[in-house]
């Protein structure tokens, strides 16, 4: 899942994302610089394959969180990470055929 947002901007942007459904509402703000997104659990997947997945897209990538919960429940996003990309590699419109996915 990642969500588009401006750099330095603290309001509230609509979030976008390439699973299931979710992908044809578009990929939001055409100009935004800066993603976060968000990865599944090592679970799920590892730290590498999301770090040289997010780098396909982006020539800066961050890890800025790993998520937990209070209550210690592992789903698939226990110790997921959150990332901050910047530097796209192509503009939106060429990216967004190839983030859709249905896994």
């Amino acid at each position: 899942m990642a969500s588009p947002v401006t750099a330095g901007s603290w309001r509230r942007r609509r979030g976008s994302c390439g699973h299931d459904t979710e992908w044809w509402w578009g990929p939001g703000n055409p100009h935004a610089t800066t993603v976060v997104a968000v990865t599944l659990g090592p679970d799920s997947s590892s730290r590498s394959s999301n770090l040289s997945y997010l780098h396909q897209y982006f020539r800066n990538v961050r890890q800025a969180a790993t998520l937990s919960n209070p209550w210690g429940i592992k789903n698939e996003y226990y110790k997921g990470q959150v990332w901050i990309c910047t530097g796209l590699r192509h503009p939106w419109a060429q990216l967004w055929p190839q983030l859709r996915h249905y896994d």
